[in-house]
């Protein structure tokens, strides 16, 4: 499986072969064991030499996947908008129906009739019950 790839890269675009790089590179960083941690006073960390030109690289890499994902989000935001505003039409020219008027009636009545019989307290059939009295002291 793996030859197969690298060879559709050789016969590929250079691009190609970096980005087969790269992957190989984190399957190996993933793939290798984490060095122990060996604990260390509180101290500030030294920063590590600047690399600008591999720091600004990063940075606009970020920005861009950031911009991809921000349109992809506004892309989405309005199909769930129209999506909406569909549903409502539909449900809109459903309840036009006087047939489907009617039957939502019924609902509400059997659901306000069930929710009043839940809200009563339960009535006692027997109210000739004997009442305990204590007697007094």
């Amino acid at each position: 499986m793996c030859e197969k790839r690298i060879r559709k890269i050789k016969k590929g675009s250079n691009l190609m072969r970096l980005r087969e790089a790269r992957r190989l590179q984190r399957l190996q960083r993933l793939s290798s064991p984490p060095a122990p941690e060996v604990p260390r006073p509180c101290q500030p960390q030294p920063l590590p030499p600047s690399n600008n030109g591999g720091q600004s690289r990063v940075l606009l890499e970020l920005a861009w996947k950031t911009v991809a994902l921000m349109h992809k989000n506004r892309i989405i935001q309005q199909k769930i908008v129209a999506l909406q505003k569909e549903t409502t039409e539909f449900v809109a020219s459903v309840m036009n129906n006087p047939e489907n008027k009617q039957r939502y009636m019924e609902h509400l009545r059997a659901y306000k009739l069930a929710q009043q019989a839940q809200a009563q307290p339960p009535k006692i059939e027997n109210s000739n019950l004997p009442l305990k009295v204590e007697p007094t002291v």
